[in-house]
């Protein structure tokens, strides 16, 4: 399987990067002083097309985060110079020249648009609060702004905001862009403007590693064979240049999920079928009934006084998803159509003098949506398809119809009407599958996460877990980077008694859950490149809900470390990557006059700063991982995920600069913490992190950590 590596590209300034999907082609934006545009068939292989924008445009200044829609002819560019407020340009090419339409319509920076399904936009953008939006009456103008109410513990920006399966979808990126900790988390709400909450895994894309570090600012798009999804990102540079990255994404449920961020990944998938126009017998590929289908240099022309239909002679096929674009001439209708074997057409089509789409299933009309006002029937509009046994959706430029199609009876094939008049056809493709069966069979490098309901081999109507029943298994695809050991960790429901067996690389461990929990784990081995991983319940009822792999861990003992700390500030004080572990260590803390505490950090990883990356203050909580923390009369757990969350807090008899003996056990989802030899905190954690370092923070005045010892649960 051929592999791309991260960053994609490397031979210019890709910084905030948008990529538009137009007619089957890709086009790359991002903030430099002339907007310059590349194009690409892949999303891997990039060709400059020159700048988007006159030299004279924006003088002095660097038009940040451009992104760029297509609507009904015309393509509007929506850009913050120097973070001066937004413009509007326009033009009538993807690659330009933009030309400015509004003047400043203010709105701080990194705008983003949403064109929902009810025709309705909606802008967003990043201010001093967190991120914005409002409802659009035209593609220049701006309404009342409403504040989402989504953050991310800190400076936030870079929006962008997608709709699948009725909900509404965010990435955004926080911490100062020079920050190693620089990183993008999700939002879901089932309202474009209110409403918005975290999603359950976030960050979702963190790298503090100085060879790659600094990822932000991401847009996503649909891959070359329609039914994948890609997020586009940049990492920060040494010499502050930012390269191009991409990473799949998938949702389990309503809940989205990024395949990274990897290093090496399977290059995105073209589509199963593509029509070129260009090749000499493209024509003879298509069944025309009554009407003449006639290839014009890389596009077709569909002509017919009353019906005329050309279905694609590719073959049925029993699910698809297909893009058809195409520009009515002077047609009085133009569509698509779906053909199945036994007999069954469905037409979805445009008709220009009711302005409106009619859908039609066996010569019956079935549902019928008006057009927005502003739709344009001379230009270019895209189709897309999604059917199969379960159901059947079709879009127009992106909105979903509501027109109430049934699923499939049987294999079908895709086709084109024109009524009254001419269409031209232009980019047309064909997959035989689903985006959610595409989800599901998607390949995940690791290290990295997938949700358990994302293999081919769970049942369809499975959202949140897959339960197995003894003797059931199922199979992921990963793809490694290099060779060797890896660390699984299992996350869902177990019940005392369950066997499971998980086999990687040729090998198979057999797990015996001991008690009722959330997590099991096994060490597993890879080979370079695509593995098979397959997990059965050789008895009891598992539910598998997330999989997690890491690099190894380590099992042995670490030396005894002492450590000092004052004011703010963390610190790793063994950087063995453990999961199972027991971590102690004698600590005294003295707050400073706003108080404070003093910390214990275990399974710790992904550490930054505040600021441009140096403010301890800011970023006190820019780990991933777990602080036991010494405050004056109590003693807390918290997780860490770039913010913190208190899983526990008791009373304790802690004075101001008295030492104290702490001890973390930690064995899957449960962490346990003992003080000065009494437990005093027990608690799981559902979706726990799965391995990491130990260090010690201090937040607010002066921490002393002696005798910091180390082992594995093996020397447990």
């Amino acid at each position: 399987m051929a592999v791309y590596e991260n960053p994609i590209a490397r031979d210019d300034d890709y910084a905030d990067p948008f990529v538009l999907r137009h007619d089957g082609r890709y086009y790359l934006y991002a903030t430099n002083p002339d907007i310059r545009c590349w194009s690409s068939d892949d999303l891997v292989t990039w060709r400059a097309e020159g700048p988007s924008i006159a030299a004279d445009e924006f003088p002095g200044l660097v038009p940040f985060a451009p992104e760029v829609v297509y609507a009904d002819g015309a393509f509007h560019m929506y850009t913050s110079p120097s973070g001066h407020g937004h413009h509007v340009l326009r033009s009538e090419s993807p690659t330009g020249p933009f030309r400015d339409v509004s003047g400043n319509v203010g709105h701080a920076i990194d705008g983003n648009v949403l064109i929902d399904d009810d025709g309705r936009w909606y802008f967003y953008w990043a201010g001093d609060e967190g991120i914005w939006g409002c409802e659009m009456p035209s593609p220049t103008e701006f309404g009342e702004p409403v504040l989402t109410g989504i953050h991310m513990n800190g400076w936030t920006e870079g929006p962008f905001v997608a709709r699948r399966d009725g909900r509404y979808h965010m990435t955004l990126t926080g911490n100062h862009y020079l920050s190693a900790g620089y990183r993008i988390d999700a939002a879901v709400s089932d309202h474009p403007l209110t409403g918005w909450r975290p999603g359950p895994l976030n960050p979702l894309v963190v790298s503090t590693d100085p060879v790659y570090t600094g990822l932000g600012h991401s847009s996503s798009v649909t891959g070359p064979d329609l039914v994948s999804t890609y997020l586009v990102f940049h990492n920060m540079n040494p010499d502050l240049t930012r390269h191009l990255n991409i990473d799949r994404q998938v949702w389990g449920a309503d809940r989205l999920l990024v395949l990274g961020p990897s290093r090496e990944a399977p290059v995105p998938s073209a589509p199963a079928h593509r029509c070129a126009w260009t090749e000499a017998d493209a024509a003879d590929r298509w069944r025309v009934d009554g009407g003449a289908l006639a290839v014009e240099d890389r596009s077709a022309v569909l002509s017919g006084a009353q019906d005329a239909h050309a279905l694609w002679g590719i073959g049925a096929v029993p699910a698809l998803t297909a893009e058809v674009s195409l520009t009515a001439l002077d047609a009085s209708a133009h569509g698509i159509v779906i053909d199945e074997d036994g007999g069954r057409r469905i037409v979805v089509a445009v008709d220009r003098d009711a302005h409106l789409v009619v859908a039609t299933d066996g010569g019956e009309t079935v549902g019928t949506v008006a057009l927005p006002p502003a739709f344009a029937h001379g230009a270019l509009h895209t189709w897309r398809v999604v059917a199969d046994d379960r159901g059947a959706e079709v879009f127009l430029d992106g909105r979903r119809q509501p027109i109430g199609l049934s699923p499939l009876d049987g294999p079908a094939a895709i086709g084109v009407l024109a009524q009254g008049g001419s269409v031209r056809l232009g980019h047309i493709a064909l997959t035989g599958t689903t985006p959610d069966a595409a989800d599901r069979a998607a390949v995940a490098p690791v290290p990295g996460r997938l949700w358990a309901t994302l293999t081919p081999d769970a049942p369809r109507s499975a959202r949140e877990v897959v339960a197995l029943a003894a003797g059931e298994e199922v199979g992921y695809r990963l793809h490694a980077a290099r060779a060797g050991a890896f660390h699984l960790q299992i996350a869902g429901r177990f019940s005392a008694g369950d066997v499971l067996e998980v086999s990687a690389g040729g090998k198979i461990s057999r797990i015996v859950v001991p008690e009722h929990g959330h997590v099991i784990t096994a060490p597993v081995r890879l080979d370079h490149g695509e593995n098979p991983l397959r997990i059965r319940a050789e008895s009891g009822h598992p539910q598998l809900e997330l999989l997690t792999v890491s690099d190894g861990v380590g099992e042995g003992v670490a030396h005894p470390a002492d450590a000092v700390l004052a004011g703010f500030g963390k610190a790793f004080v063994d950087e063995t990557e453990r999961a199972d572990a027991v971590a102690e260590a004698t600590l005294s803390f003295t707050p400073g006059e706003d108080g404070g505490h003093g910390d214990l950090l275990v399974r710790a990883s992904r550490f930054s700063e505040g600021g441009e990356g140096a403010d301890t203050r800011l970023g006190v909580n820019f780990l991933l991982g777990y602080s036991v923390q010494l405050h004056p009369g109590r003693i807390v757990l918290a997780r860490h995920d770039y913010d913190e969350r208190v899983l526990a807090s008791t009373a304790a008899d802690i004075a101001p600069g008295s030492a104290h003996r702490v001890v973390v056990r930690m064995r899957g989802e449960r962490i346990a913490v003992e003080l000065d030899g009494a437990e005093v905190i027990d608690v799981a954690d559902v979706f726990p992190h799965a391995t990491g370092a130990t260090g010690v923070r201090a937040v607010g005045g002066d921490l002393r950590a002696e005798r910091i010892e180390v082992r594995g649960a093996a020397h447990s």
